[in-house]
């Protein structure tokens, strides 16, 4: 199963995708480990965030 778009998150070099053992894929932000004004699991898709640094590679669509 591929995770959903994420928005800004696909992009953003804080973001770290994290898979459970039933096979969802859940966008985790790192910038919540220090910062609690960002959220562990932010609601998708991100359209806006005070903490976007681009960085990542935009993901590649799984289902194409």
């Amino acid at each position: 199963m591929s995770a959903p778009p994420a928005g800004l998150c696909d992009r953003c070099r804080h973001q770290r995708l994290v898979p459970n053992t039933r096979g969802s894929v859940f966008s985790l932000c790192e910038l919540s480990r220090t910062d609690r004004s960002f959220p562990r699991y932010p609601r998708l898709p991100v359209e806006s965030c005070a903490g976007y640094e681009p960085g990542a590679a935009p993901r590649e669509d799984a289902s194409r």
